[in-house]
């Protein structure tokens, strides 16, 4: 069995009988969303609201699976839990510049896996807050996108490949009585499929591609304000116009 736990809210944990493996595992709460019960197992998230003796209330989630495995070379027969990667990931990432739920609880026993995370408070789905936001103006929209790039950017620099980068996975949160290019914070979320790699150069374009994809209402005036952000360019010289149509032409592939 593999665990690791944040001592800041070990003491919160064990006040309310959760602090182990297997009180974790046996929690009884509304799941935050029908649990996926695909490739012969089951994954599915619960939030939970615990108020410490101060009577300060702390968010988390905590997402459990059973059965959802990969092969990796340390498993390469029987597997590992997805959520194995996920840990590895948030481990990585918060030695570097890139904004994460914190983790607060890992363990896994056999096919089984546990990831406690803190709640972003504050923080909606960009695709949601976009949504929500329809009538915002033009440069508004365009400091968004900057700093959805910077995210993007930062993420890449660690050497990490999301490998599912919608905009569901970039969570926003709008600062107050902030200069204008600083007002919003991103977070990134959902580190199951990603992977650490050294090329990182050339594999970031796939999730370039499916950022596109899946963001095929924006303006073309903010893809552009994301893209040119992203590479650090004032203009579109020949070289990065012919990546933009790469970039297009591969996310209208993806379409069909």
């Amino acid at each position: 069995m593999q665990s690791t736990h944040s001592p800041q809210y070990q003491p919160l944990l064990q006040q309310y009988q959760l602090a182990r493996f297997e009180q974790l595992w046996n929690y009884q709460g509304d799941w935050f969303e029908p649990p996926n019960r695909e490739r012969g197992g089951w994954s599915g998230v619960n939030y939970i609201e615990l108020a410490d003796e101060a009577g300060v209330k702390h968010g988390f989630y905590l997402k459990r699976q059973q059965a959802h495995m990969r092969r990796t070379w340390r498993h390469p027969i029987a597997g590992e839990p997805t959520f194995v990667r996920e840990f590895e990931i948030l481990q990585h990432l918060s030695k570097y510049n890139v904004a994460t739920p914190k983790l607060v609880f890992f363990g896994s026993q056999q096919d089984k896996a546990i990831l406690l995370t803190e709640a972003l408070i504050g923080f909606v789905a960009a695709d949601e807050w976009l949504k929500s936001h329809a009538d915002i103006s033009i440069n508004k929209q365009r400091v968004l996108m900057r700093a959805l790039a910077v995210a993007v950017h930062n993420l890449h620099q660690a050497r990490v490949q999301h490998r599912s980068l919608y905009l569901k996975h970039l969570f926003v949160k709008e600062k107050k009585g902030v200069v204008q290019e600083d007002i919003f914070e991103v977070a990134t979320i959902d580190f199951e499929k990603s992977r650490i790699t050294a090329f990182i150069r050339w594999l970031r374009l796939a999730d370039l591609i499916t950022l596109h994809y899946r963001t095929a209402d924006l303006r073309a005036g903010n893809k552009l304000t994301f893209f040119k952000q992203y590479f650090a360019i004032q203009h579109l010289t020949p070289f990065y116009k012919a990546l933009c149509r790469y970039l297009h032409q591969q996310s209208l592939q993806k379409r069909r």
